[in-house]
């Protein structure tokens, strides 16, 4: 399948939008499911960037994204029974019959769009509970701390929570993120303290959790 630039980058975009989407989801309603699924659409993301992606492998991909999120129904009962759901199921049709790619692109923004309410965008966005850290300055990757000129970083690197008292960071990255010296499983929340050495990339880019975006998640 040959993408050209402008699919490419309608590509990116809305399966960013679905991405974080999801993970607010995984956060607000603690879903393994929701976050998982989100790990695997930025992974999917850098694909198409980075080389020309196979058709089949490509709807392929699309169907583990569906299935991962149609496992929500065994973990919240409350979303199974939203709007949410129904789009959910009508997603999973379209890419079972590999319509058009267009059109699967425009129902992953009615997804999006129409059931913000799901999710912490609830509040308007006007909290917003995580730190997003990663190479991209563009507005749509929503980063909020960013290393512009590390290229060994992805566009969206790694997350940061505070949830109960404790700090944790999730990695979504192609070149993984280090606890003391320790890489972490993407896509898995790990608990980590003040004191922690925590690096990212290959160039060991040094977070600082003392920094003011991620100490303002303590006030949230």
């Amino acid at each position: 399948m040959v993408v050209d630039s402008i699919l490419k980058d309608r590509i990116y975009i809305e399966l960013g939008n679905l991405a974080n989407y999801l993970n607010n989801l995984s956060i607000h309603y603690k879903l393994f499911s929701a976050s998982t699924a989100s790990a695997f659409i930025y992974t999917i993301r850098e694909d198409i960037y980075n080389k020309i992606v196979d058709s089949d492998i490509f709807y392929r991909k699309l169907s583990i994204i569906v299935e991962l999120i149609v496992k929500i129904e065994f973990e919240n009962k409350k979303i199974v029974n939203s709007s949410f759901w129904k789009e959910v199921l009508e997603f999973k049709s379209l890419v079972n019959r590999r319509e058009e790619l267009s059109k699967i692109l425009h129902h992953i923004s009615i997804i999006v769009e129409e059931n913000l309410d799901v999710s912490l965008h609830e509040e308007k966005r006007a909290i917003k509970r995580y730190v997003q850290i990663g190479r991209s300055d563009r507005p749509e990757h929503g980063n909020d701390i960013v290393f512009k000129h590390d290229k060994t970083l992805s566009r969206v690197h790694l997350l940061i929570t505070f949830s109960k008292g404790q700090f944790f960071i999730e990695d979504r990255s192609a070149n993984g993120t280090f606890i003391n010296g320790v890489k972490i499983e993407k896509g898995i929340k790990c608990q980590v303290k003040l004191s922690d050495e925590i690096r990212i990339g290959r160039k060991g880019t040094i977070i600082d959790m003392h920094r003011e975006e991620v100490q303002n998640l303590i006030k949230k």
